[in-house]
């Protein structure tokens, strides 16, 4: 009955989605609003049906219903409840379902939200968002129904179909199941893929909004405003994503990093980078009238790379450990992305060719904060091409022999990314620090020296310091240069609105707090720079100065590593409520001979079950680390390989890797600080963006 309730649901969230795109467009077309407003109800209509039919494969999941084939390969009997919950996105068919009820959410609260203020644009809006919905609902429906069961012949063969496959079969109840993959069995995992699910839906939003101000010719800042805490609330989900999928490889992976330049997480970073342009591109439309081709094109590319994104994590055109099992979406995935893609570019390029995003202002000044601006849409879409080319490379290439117009495959490793990335991210420092310094419209060189004075000479200090201490890597120090420089940069803007506030009175913790409530955007994007600044030591110290060893140790031997030893005291095994089999080794590190710290780096034996015989055998075995962990650094230690109580270890000294995980949270803090609403009145805002002759008469009116 459960799968029935599943069935009906989805396929009626299918129904309604492509109702609601064709009365919408129908509404649009001939102008009956009450058209309109049908289509509206029915795309609020998929959020109830998809929240029952993920509540009824959660249902199924807890009561262990095994005849469902989603069940049986994503749950186990001793799977403990906390991962029964979370397996509804543990495989393809499910995640899929998870990926659209987020996308009806979405829309629901666009819908509730925005429908009084933007109600022009609310036809193509609902045209957009129900298209993405129903085409991922087809993939749910007709290629990867999660609800699909197992079915016994007549003949005794076991199948798996939606429906009874012939006349007499009967649905086949298997006694256990083969469980999570053993990979998700993390905390990480458990809330890795919602978020990064939550960024990719999110930006589908200000999408769906730049495509109605495309069509409808409201071209303005109208529908920037509209879609700004959208597009932010997409970012924080991503960036979230992206740092709980590091914190996964780092705890999981056990190769004792936490970024490998695998193409699936590339995938996932790639719309961060757009969407992170994009954030930045819309102040200058917002303030100027300026940019306004530039934040279509970014707006559209990130929305076309979480498709594409998606794509590369379902269709097994590229190989990776994050990846899902190939499937038959892969091409329906290709169609779609390639429609999307010609339709919004045609649309864009109509609007270019007709003069309309050109902006209300010119640019008076390269030495201004809106040029730094333009210059850093340049080094983000850089940064996006070259690391779209390494992930790609080798699939756009393998198709080009086998079609004869190559006679090799082009393989980017993770080698290939460092040394050209670092130069863009070189640039994106520099402007992280000059940018918010520069004044809007004209900056002199003379000014804009003067306020670069500080940071710069702090900067260069920091680099001295590192350079007479020893640290003799010039990469390393160099970008320590350019991340205390941004730092700083920002550190002394934020002095400056202090400062001001003091000397009128205020004590500094008033002042502080009274500065950021006035305008919580600029002072949470602050807050966001100095997060990065703060995530850029992190990954200069865990990359350019990580120390490594592998070394064989009977009971009682040590192992050195840095400023640190290791003793391994034994080896022992024990069961987990999930059934698996733990190798653990039990070890104490010493620093300056004194014991800091205990640890037990340990192998997790998993086991998978016949559905037929029931009969269970070893299949997966993953290396968990023991981690020693300050702030300073990580001794990390993994077990290689075991034989009785000898054991082999590979040791891990990862300095400054704590600045990673802190500057995600100083970042977090930073975008909730700017999606507070700010106490400056829209006015302000709205009078931005006039033209400068505009304003002069608005405010000799005034």
């Amino acid at each position: 009955m459960i799968a029935e309730v599943g069935i009906i649901t989805t396929g009626l969230a299918f129904v309604a989605a492509v109702y609601a795109l064709v009365a919408a467009l129908a509404g649009a077309q001939a102008r009956r609003d009450r058209w309109v407003i049908s289509a509206r109800n029915a795309a609020l209509t998929t959020f109830p049906l998809l929240s029952v039919a993920n509540l009824a494969l959660i249902y199924a999941m807890l009561n262990h219903e095994f005849s469902i084939a989603y069940v049986w390969q994503t749950s186990s009997l001793d799977t403990p409840r906390f991962y029964l919950v979370t397996g509804l996105w543990g495989s393809q068919a499910g995640s899929l379902l998870f990926w659209s009820w987020l996308m009806s959410a979405f829309t629901f609260a666009a819908l509730l939200l925005n429908w009084q203020s933007e109600r022009r644009l609310m036809p193509v809006v609902i045209a957009v968002t129900m298209a993405t919905l129903g085409f991922f609902l087809i993939l749910n429906n007709f290629i990867e129904n999660p609800f699909e069961r197992y079915w016994q012949l007549p003949s005794g063969r076991i199948e798996p179909a939606l429906f009874p496959p012939i006349d007499g079969a009967q649905v086949f109840h298997p006694a256990d199941g083969q469980g999570l993959n053993p990979l998700l069995r993390h905390f990480g995992m458990v809330f890795h893929p919602p978020m990064l699910y939550l960024g990719f839906v999110g930006f589908t939003i200000p999408f769906a909004f730049a495509i109605a101000a495309l069509v409808s010719g409201q071209l303005g800042p109208g529908w920037l405003r509209a879609t700004r805490r959208w597009a932010l609330v997409a970012w924080l989900f991503l960036s979230l994503g992206l740092l709980l999928g590091g914190r996964w490889a780092y705890d999981v992976l056990g190769w004792g990093g936490y970024w490998g330049w695998d193409p699936v997480e590339n995938a996932a970073l790639l719309p961060w980078l757009t969407g992170t342009a994009f954030l930045h591109s819309a102040v200058v439309q917002e303030k100027r009238g300026m940019l306004k081709f530039w934040n279509m094109l970014l707006i559209i590319l990130t929305y076309l790379l979480v498709v594409l994104g998606t794509f590369a994590t379902r269709s097994g055109v590229v190989s990776s450990v994050h990846s899902f099992a190939e499937s038959e979406i892969g091409r329906p995935m290709f169609a779609f992305l390639a429609l999307a893609m010609i339709g919004s570019f045609a649309l864009l390029s109509w609007r270019q060719q007709r003069g309309d995003l050109r902006g209300v202002d010119e640019l008076d000044s390269l030495v201004s904060r809106e040029a730094f601006f333009l210059l850093n849409n340049w080094l983000f879409l850089g940064l996006t091409v070259v690391v779209l080319w390494g992930s790609w490379a080798e699939a756009i290439t393998t198709i080009l022999v086998d079609l004869g117009l190559r006679s090799t495959v082009i393989n980017l490793g993770p080698d290939y990314y460092p040394p050209v990335t670092r130069w863009f991210l070189a640039g994106l420092f520099v402007l992280m620090g000059i940018a918010p310094l520069a004044a809007w419209r004209h900056s002199t060189a003379k000014r804009l020296g003067r306020a670069l004075i500080v940071p710069v000479l702090l900067a260069v200090a920091v680099m001295v310091a590192l350079f007479v201490t020893g640290t003799d890597d010039l990469w390393a120090v160099g970008g320590y240069g350019l991340v205390a420089f941004a730092g700083f940069a920002t550190l002394t803007e934020i002095w400056k609105g202090v400062r001001a506030r003091h000397g009128r009175g205020e004590n500094y913790w008033k002042a502080f707090t009274s500065l950021v409530a006035r305008d919580r955007r600029r002072y949470g994007g602050y807050f966001i720079h100095l997060g990065i600044v703060v995530l850029g030591i992190g990954v200069i110290g865990s990359s350019a100065f990580q120390e490594i060893t592998t070394q064989t140790l009977n009971v009682g031997e040590r192992l050195s590593l840095h400023d640190y030893e290791m003793q391994y005291n034994g080896l022992f095994e024990a069961q987990a409520e999930d059934g698996r089999t733990m190798v653990i080794a039990r070890a104490t590190v010493y620093k300056d001979g004194e014991i800091v710290g205990h640890i037990r780096p340990r192998r997790d034996i998993f086991f998978t079950t016949d559905p037929m015989t029931g009969q269970r055998t070893p299949s997966t075995n993953m290396s968990i680390p023991g981690t020693y962990s300050t702030l300073a650094a990580d001794f990390y230690a993994r077990i290689e390989t075991w034989e009785g109580n000898r054991v082999t270890f590979r040791v891990y000294y990862n300095p400054l890797i704590s600045f990673v995980w802190l500057g995600g949270v100083v970042l977090i803090v930073g975008t909730l600080v700017a999606l507070w609403p700010s106490r400056q009145p829209e006015r302000a805002a709205q009078r931005a963006t006039l033209p400068a002759g505009a304003r002069g008469i608005e405010a000799g009116g005034d």
